[in-house]
């Protein structure tokens, strides 16, 4: 079953575009990542969901019914701001109870229900202490937890743990992703952060300039990008300008040639294309005379040494290569030391270029 449906929704400030006829299903139960750069709509597309903005024109269905003229406390979804907006003179519980004394709900089922949502984010303990004395994370769980309170049929999170160190942002990715699993409740979370949407999501809607740029699973979309700017939003990529040659593959910049293993997914043969190679799919090899079809001569010129991995930039003739690899598997790695990189055929992908502006 479809919970959500957005029908051609559009938000025009004056002549610009924030949302630019945006046709989405929302599955019913998961978790859904709005990822993109600032400013490419994805916050004002939430906020329509949330019906704290309107729709200039299109429609937002919900279980069936049309929802695009109903006001934000009609809709019964909960939800979580990137500045949290606690409040700062209440204690813990009390910002819990606010949502339910709003519904009106007899004191002693809101006790109950404060009690089972401080056992669910870890903080039974803590129900008597003011918002203002609890660590990020801690607000961070006290905010998901009074957007919970009431039982929401949808939950929308607008970038949460952006406010977050490093390390506490990826516990708390974990933390909330372990919770929505075991509530079961249909998620909507914004981030401009590929790895935060990569770690959390059963999908991921990559918007560019207010459109849907790709829906997929988060490892389809990273394996098998529509375009170059959604290659080079989701992870790590080297994307190569190349040409096709007369003997069915494609060649860079220099002429070296390139097999790929999927000719027939090649883009269309006009307008450019791009080449992706994820670093981790390129092996690093010691320099030898064997160069042939993707095997491409270079130096390391930069080593990003962080332990257990290494990222090597190579440069090539006319272009440079970003590898991902480890001590083991590339031993005695240094700058200066000229080798091979080999770009496996089955992980080279034909992309189209980047549509001129």
């Amino acid at each position: 079953m479809t919970h959500l449906t957005l029908q051609a929704v559009t938000k025009r400030y004056n002549a610009a575009y924030a949302v630019d006829h945006v046709d989405l299903s929302i599955p019913d139960g998961k978790l859904v990542c709005f990822l993109g750069p600032s400013g490419c709509g994805k916050t004002t597309l939430l906020r329509i969901i949330a019906g704290l903005e309107t729709p200039t024109s299109g429609s937002v269905v919900f279980a069936g019914k049309d929802i695009t003229s109903a006001p934000a406390n009609k809709r019964d979804f909960g939800m979580v701001f990137q500045s949290l907006a606690l409040f700062p003179h209440m204690t813990v519980a009390e910002n819990i109870a606010y949502p339910l004394r709003l519904r009106k709900m007899d004191k002693a089922a809101q006790s109950r229900r404060i009690a089972e949502l401080l056992e669910l984010i870890q903080l039974p303990h803590m129900a008597n202490r003011p918002v203002t004395q609890l660590s990020g994370g801690q607000r961070q769980r006290v905010a998901i937890a009074r957007a919970i309170a009431s039982s929401p049929k949808l939950l929308l999170l607008d970038e949460p743990l952006s406010a977050l160190d490093a390390k506490l942002r990826e516990a708390m990715q974990v933390e909330i992703r372990l919770l929505q699993q075991r509530l079961g409740i249909t998620t909507i979370m914004v981030t401009h952060d590929q790895r935060e949407a990569m770690t959390m999501a059963d999908e991921i809607v990559v918007m560019e300039k207010g459109r849907i740029a790709q829906v997929g699973k988060p490892l389809d979309i990273y394996r098998n990008p529509v375009s170059e700017f959604v290659a080079d939003f989701i992870g790590l990529g080297n994307i190569l300008p190349v040409t096709y040659d007369s003997r069915g593959g494609v060649s860079l910049p220099g002429g070296q040639q390139i097999v790929v293993a999927n000719p027939a997914s090649m883009p269309g043969a006009t307008g450019d294309i791009r080449l992706l190679i994820r670093p981790e799919d390129i092996f690093v090899k010691p320099a030898s005379s064997d160069i042939g079809p993707n095997r491409l001569a270079g130096t390391v010129t930069f080593i990003r040494d962080v332990g257990a991995s290494l990222e090597a930039t190579i440069d090539c003739a006319g272009f440079t290569l970003t590898a991902a690899t480890t001590p083991r598997e590339t031993p005695g790695l240094v700058l200066g030391m000229p080798v091979l990189a080999e770009l496996p055929a089955h992980a080279c992908k034909l992309i189209a270029a980047r549509a001129a502006h």
